[in-house]
């Protein structure tokens, strides 16, 4: 097969990641229920939007951690209910929480 096809085959393979599994990904995690965690499996940890400041308490969005340094830097990607969307999730303790500035246009 010529390497045009391969490229062309690659683009069609990514619209169809896009326009199939990516809706059903997100509709999948707006209806899942965030786990009941109880607060003793992340005292004092909350999760942050990075985008719009949203936050909500570790263990309330299904996250645990316990023993962990305070000053270390850790984000994953989450749901956002604020933005509605995929984001970057800063795990950050209460000691350090402070508002994200919004976005500048």
């Amino acid at each position: 097969m010529p390497d045009w096809a391969w490229i062309i085959l690659a683009f069609i393979m990514g619209a169809i990641v896009v326009a199939v599994v990516v809706p059903r990904l997100a509709g999948h995690l707006r209806s899942t229920p965030p786990p009941d965690l109880p607060e003793e499996l992340a005292p004092g940890w909350h999760a942050q939007c990075t985008r719009c400041g949203r936050t909500k308490t570790l263990a309330s969005v299904g996250g645990i951690r316990m023993g962990a340094n305070r000053g270390a830097r850790k984000a994953t990607l989450g749901w956002c209910k604020g933005c509605r969307r995929l984001r970057v999730v800063r795990v950050v303790h209460e000691s350090g929480l402070e508002p994200v500035p919004t976005a500048r246009t």
